[in-house]
């Protein structure tokens, strides 16, 4: 089944590298729903790369970065989508914008936070180890 999200176009509008080597990128994914209606979309990712787990004085009591690579990718990858529906198409910016904001002000934060890419590390970790002992 092909979701809508997959047939969205994204466009890069920041890229950042944070203080603890994430890569932020935040993109607009909007599309025109019916006639002047707009889905405003901003979607926000970060890249972790599986060596920047690794910095200096460290002590994240994590896997060897070979056992990480082997169990989940690398970079980990975290992403996070707001929407908006049926927005007029000539307030799509000021809503895309309010949405931004939003991100910054909520979300940039968290993600900034010096251990947030060793607790995603562990998450996703802890997440293969479950999906593996399924038995299903």
């Amino acid at each position: 089944m092909i979701r809508q999200t997959d047939l969205m176009e994204e466009t890069l509008i920041e890229k950042t590298v944070l203080d603890n080597q994430g890569v932020l990128e935040i993109y607009d994914a909007s599309v025109t729903q019916i006639g002047d209606r707009m889905l405003v979309t901003l979607r926000a990712r970060l890249l972790v790369s599986v060596h920047s787990l690794y910095g200096k004085n460290q002590d994240n009591d994590l896997p060897p970065a070979a056992e990480i690579k082997s169990r989940i990718n690398d970079p980990l990858v975290w992403e996070h989508t707001r929407q908006r529906r049926f927005i007029d198409q000539q307030e799509k910016t000021g809503v895309f914008e309010s949405l931004r904001a939003d991100f910054d002000k909520n979300m940039r934060p968290y993600l900034m936070h010096p251990e947030f890419p060793v607790k995603l590390a562990k998450k996703r970790l802890k997440e293969q180890a479950e999906a593996a002992n399924r038995p299903y």
